[in-house]
């Protein structure tokens, strides 16, 4: 198995139906935009993640890891 090291950044995330809360990982060393104009990802790994319902603001779940879509991102925000 092939290890990359990645570095973890915090993020919000929103979707057109959930506000996500966590730590994204990318290439050590790289910044969030690079990993965002990758095209060799579908999915990105986001780990101690919250999501909210993005109208109410409740929070449904908490998850370890959430693969998320690109496509269905809305908006990125980096803490």
């Amino acid at each position: 198995m092939v290890y990359t090291d990645k570095d973890r950044v915090r993020v919000i995330v929103a979707t057109p139906v959930y506000r996500i809360e966590g730590d994204m990982h990318v290439l050590k060393d790289s910044r969030l935009t690079d990993a965002l104009n990758s095209k060799a990802k579908e999915f990105f790994a986001i780990t101690q993640a919250q999501v909210f319902d993005l109208q109410t603001a409740e929070l449904l779940y908490e998850a370890e890891y959430v693969a998320l879509n690109r496509s269905a991102i809305s908006v990125i925000i980096p803490l």
